[in-house]
């Protein structure tokens, strides 16, 4: 004989396939936005000196305010991220997602810091003085440096925040296990390249080697599991009956 299936359980896990689909989609958009501004707008327009850095920027000023728009985008979605995963993962463990999700706050406000050095160039941009032409070009150098400074300090943290989700993936029977070993593998690479980077532990041509190397499942961790929440929410599942 069957009996009626747990009405609230079935909520609770409707509730963890949409906040699956909102982290899910969030994240797709993240990455979108993050290979514009990053992947090819901050690397056409920063040059290896400062005064090609301002040619560039006078000669592109719309792709610099392009830039500054996903930069937005990728602060928002973050926060979005951090909230529906704690969410996702709440009846995994509550602590740990709660944990993890103030790790990845804290890794978006420093994010939001260094976007803030990006948003200082703009009044050095509308200077139109030939004087101080060197000036300006210095110090719009070293705002995109504080910035890359910056966020190079905040993904310490969102290593940390990977490695956070990998343990929930892994306990969770709502993620595939290869996710969580992908995601602890993600976020020890995030945290060992940056940590060392900032404490000058290591070379940099070998941080930089070490980085190229990783890159890909680095990227892959946070990019598998987006389309893995999205899969498994929309995917259509029949309420389990009880015998």
């Amino acid at each position: 004989m069957f009996k009626y299936f747990d009405v609230n359980e079935m909520s609770m896990q409707n509730k963890e396939r949409k906040q699956g689909i909102t982290a899910g989609i969030s994240l797709v958009i993240m990455a979108i936005a993050a290979g514009f501004s990053y992947g090819y707008a901050h690397t056409t327009l920063v040059a290896n000196s400062a005064e090609n850095t301002m040619q560039n920027l006078l000669a592109q000023k719309s792709l610099f305010f392009a830039e500054l728009g996903g930069w937005s985008i990728i602060f928002i979605t973050d926060l979005i991220v951090a909230i529906a995963l704690y969410f996702y993962f709440r009846s995994t463990s509550k602590q740990i997602a709660g944990i993890t999700a103030l790790i990845r706050i804290s890794y978006t406000l420093v994010l939001g810091v260094a976007i803030l050095q990006l948003f200082k160039i703009i009044p050095a941009l509308a200077s139109n003085s030939s004087l101080l032409a060197s000036v300006v070009a210095s110090e719009i150098n070293s705002h995109f440096q504080l910035f890359e400074k910056l966020w190079s300090t905040g993904l310490i943290l969102f290593g940390f925040h990977l490695i956070g989700l990998g343990y929930l993936s892994l306990k969770s029977k709502l993620t595939h296990r290869l996710l969580g070993y992908l995601l602890i593998f993600g976020g020890m690479s995030y945290s060992f390249i940056h940590g060392t980077r900032q404490l000058n532990l290591l070379d940099t041509n070998l941080i930089n080697l070490l980085e190229n190397v990783l890159a890909i499942p680095m990227a892959l961790a946070e990019i598998l599991l987006a389309f893995w929440l999205i899969y498994s929410g929309f995917r259509k599942s029949s309420p389990k009956l009880k015998s």
